[in-house]
């Protein structure tokens, strides 16, 4: 009788070869799903190396540049007169906000930078407030920027006796840094020589207003004035490609929060900006090496940068802050937060007491060093030395 073979199309072969036959088809299939897997996750990683932006190369410092900015560039007492100056209760909306964002305004354009202001109105839970963004550009005429930003917004507390809440960590002290910063290095940016050492790159400083929540932190009770920023940058066109916005202008935007009492500590978060951050410890490593950070500040908190290479890997970026609407439109971050949070953290006690100053100054010859790194910015000028007696 013959066999009754239907849709099998080994009709007539014998058994055994049918199965060897089947055996040998599934592991083809399998061998190339693997294969094509393989392929789809090689393809998905250079691509992803390919779009990942490229980070701006930092400049090799020689020991006396690093002596000029860790030493010669430190002045307490302008810091700390910056410092009084955002230390008033900034609510968004009242008098100290507006007394504190104009002296912000002030102090940049007395140093020769443009100055905008991005004001806007927005619904909070209460009512229709509002809101004044500051950002001082040092030369806007450069195709890219290099974002230094701060919110200068303090929390809506106050306390059964009346007090308002101050924010010195948060964030009038991430402030007076920036403000500290253009102004050490703005004989650097304005030489000649040192127009030609920064190439096409110029700071910026951005001032966020409404960082805060006004009640509880949700998407719509919080980071007010830098979720408008973002959006408002990202239908801006580019001012030199005109097929690009404004946000792709951006290198590298960092953002400071939570900084001046002792308990700071700062980890890596991103991935992508990774050279940019050990950079940082390896600039706190030489500074220590060379006794060129306070001693006190040593004493008191041995080390500020933490390494993601060795313990652990990065800290996730999960943070709710101002650069996540600049994140999530590809702009790369780098975020100096203090991790775990200082013990201040929205508490009374967060005022002008909280400040450690020799802490604050180590972290101050790091940052400093670090963005005259990044600018490529030669210290060795004569006409910026700040000679000690």
């Amino acid at each position: 009788m013959g066999t009754s073979c239907g849709q099998d199309r080994c009709c007539g072969v014998p058994s055994f070869i049918r199965k060897l036959d089947l055996w040998t088809i599934n592991m083809a299939r399998t061998f190339l799903g693997f294969t094509i897997i393989v392929v789809l996750l090689c393809a998905s990683f250079t691509a992803s190396k390919s779009q990942k932006p490229k980070i701006q190369q930092m400049k090799y410092r020689s020991s006396k540049s690093y002596k000029i900015l860790a030493d010669e560039y430190t002045d307490h007492l302008t810091f700390e007169y910056l410092v009084k100056k955002m230390l008033v209760p900034r609510v968004p909306g009242t008098e100290g906000i507006i007394q504190v964002g104009d002296f912000i305004k002030v102090t940049l354009e007395a140093m020769g930078w443009s100055v905008e202001e991005d004001i806007f109105e927005d619904m909070t839970p209460h009512g229709m407030k509002t809101f004044r963004n500051i950002i001082g550009t040092y030369d806007i005429s450069k195709p890219r920027r290099l974002v230094l930003a701060a919110h200068y917004d303090s929390k809506n507390i106050t306390s059964s006796k009346g007090h308002h809440f101050l924010g010195a960590t948060d964030s009038a002290v991430p402030c007076a840094i920036l403000l500290d910063v253009a102004r050490q290095l703005n004989c650097l940016l304005s030489n000649s020589e040192g127009k030609k050492q920064a190439k096409d790159i110029t700071p910026q400083l951005v001032f966020f207003d409404g960082e805060e929540a006004f009640i509880e932190w949700t998407a719509h009770d919080s980071l007010y004035g830098s979720r408008h920023l973002a959006e408002l940058w990202n239908q801006t066109p580019h001012p030199v490609y005109n097929d690009k916005n404004y946000l792709s202008s951006i290198t590298t935007f960092v953002l400071l929060d939570l900084i001046g009492s002792t308990d700071v500590s700062f980890s890596s978060f991103f991935p992508q900006t990774e050279e940019l951050f050990e950079y940082l410890v390896k600039i706190e490593e030489t500074l220590t090496e060379k006794n060129l950070l306070n001693s006190t500040g040593l004493q008191r908190r041995r080390k500020l940068f933490h390494s993601s290479r060795f313990g652990g890997g990065f800290m996730g970026g999960g943070i709710e802050d101002d650069h996540k609407p600049f994140e999530r439109r590809g702009v790369p971050i780098l975020h100096l937060i203090s991790y775990p949070f200082p013990r201040v953290w929205h508490k009374m006690s967060d005022n002008a007491n909280a400040i450690d100053y020799a802490v604050t100054e180590n972290f101050n010859r790091i940052f400093r060093t670090f963005v005259a790194d990044y600018l490529h910015l030669d210290a060795n000028l004569n006409a910026c030395r700040r000679r000690r007696k």
